[in-house]
């Protein structure tokens, strides 16, 4: 299944000859339940039937985002981004990325991660307050599929 977007703040991978794909992750220090983290990334739709985004989407411009490419979860709390991302998909990969960009490696305490599958951010928002909790965009990060 392609990642089907409507908005100039991602840019969509095309296949290519190599496996090599990019993750797009976000984080934030959460006090919710499971339920609210899924609540802030399920789409609405509108009575015809066409997707208005989720508040996740809609606050960093991302536009439509298929839920076969998203992965939001609670992780245990840490200061550490390549430490949130273990038992994410493709995590050794992207861990491995991390450590290439040094500066990602000691944050505020975070315990929740948003990561988007086959896509490259590209918007202007680099933090968005949604609930009270503010989340923030840690950058692109290359995996192999």
């Amino acid at each position: 299944m392609e990642l089907t977007l409507s908005h100039p703040a991602l840019k969509i991978e095309e296949k290519k000859m190599s496996n090599k794909k990019t993750v797009s992750i976000w984080t934030a220090n959460a006090d919710w339940q499971q339920s609210t983290l899924r609540e802030i990334v399920t789409p609405a739709y509108s009575d015809d039937g066409e997707s208005l985004g989720s508040e996740f989407s809609n606050a960093f411009s991302l536009g439509f985002i298929d839920d076969d490419f998203i992965e939001a979860d609670f992780v245990e709390p840490t200061k550490n981004l390549e430490k949130a991302i273990e038992d994410f998909s493709y995590d050794s990969d992207i861990i491995a990325e991390i450590k290439r960009k040094t500066s990602l490696l000691h944050l505020k305490k975070i315990n929740t991660v948003i990561a988007i599958y086959n896509c490259a951010y590209k918007g202007k928002t680099t933090a968005s307050i949604l609930r009270g909790i503010e989340f923030t965009y840690r950058g692109q990060f290359k995996y192999q599929d």
